[in-house]
Parts: structure tokens; C-alpha cells; sequence
């Protein structure tokens, strides 16, 4: 009987570590959605699906994001959704980018970023 405690302990333990984990949100998007997007930086972008708008942080650096004029998402094969799963990619120019963390942010922040970018690209030119 002395062993009863020790083993619920080790029973408890086991079972709350999964449970943390699945409380963590992954939140997806339908790539079929994304209409254009604007690179914050080498490990950045923010992507414009319509309605919802997403920052999207990747593993890596992926050097070709700022220069390319297409970026190709996968995500799941059946439905398209990209989660930041461990197959989740953005393939830009034959580099495979792989996606660490999908986030949701609101539409004044994707606009405040898209004039931004806009202006800094006004200073390149003159």
C-alpha cells in the first residue's frame, strides 16, 4: 500500500504533460485565401487571407522572400490549411521555408505594416 501515492504521482505526471500541451492554440489558415502578403524580414511575413489577417514566423532565415514575385504554400494536401505543422512550408525560388508559428493579427496592424513598407520603398527609389 506504501506504493499507491508514489504511483498515482507518476500516473498524474504522465497524464498533465499531454494535456499542457494540447492547450497550446495552433491556429491555421486556408492557403486557397491568401491574397498578398509583406515581408517583415528574412523570418517574417505577414499574409493577407481575405478577411482574417496572419503573421507568420518561420524556423529560418529564407533569403528569397523579399525579392520573389510568388510564394507557394502547403500545407495539408487535402484541405490546404496550413497549422505550422512539421510539413507545413513555404517554398520561395527552390528554397523550402518551414512555418514555426501561425498568428492572427487585426486588420489595422497588416495595414499599418503594408504603409510602412510602401514608404520605406518610396526612400529606395529616389
Amino acid at each position: 500500500m506504501r506504493f499507491l501515492p508514489l504511483l498515482l504521482l507518476g500516473s498524474t505526471l504522465a497524464i498533465s504533460a499531454p494535456l499542457s500541451a494540447q492547450t497550446e492554440k495552433h491556429e491555421c489558415l486556408d492557403s486557397n485565401r491568401i491574397r498578398n502578403w509583406i515581408v517583415i524580414d528574412d523570418e517574417t511575413l505577414l499574409l493577407d487571407a481575405g478577411p482574417k489577417k496572419y503573421r507568420v514566423s518561420l524556423q529560418s532565415s529564407c533569403f528569397n522572400l523579399d525579392t520573389s514575385p510568388t510564394l507557394q504554400f502547403e500545407g495539408d494536401p487535402i484541405t490546404g490549411r496550413i497549422c505550422s505543422g512539421t510539413l507545413d512550408v513555404i517554398r520561395v525560388q527552390g528554397e523550402q521555408c518551414r512555418i514555426s508559428r501561425i498568428r492572427e493579427i487585426d486588420k489595422k496592424s497588416f495595414n499599418d505594416a503594408q504603409n510602412k513598407k510602401k514608404a520605406s520603398m518610396k526612400v529606395k527609389k529616389t
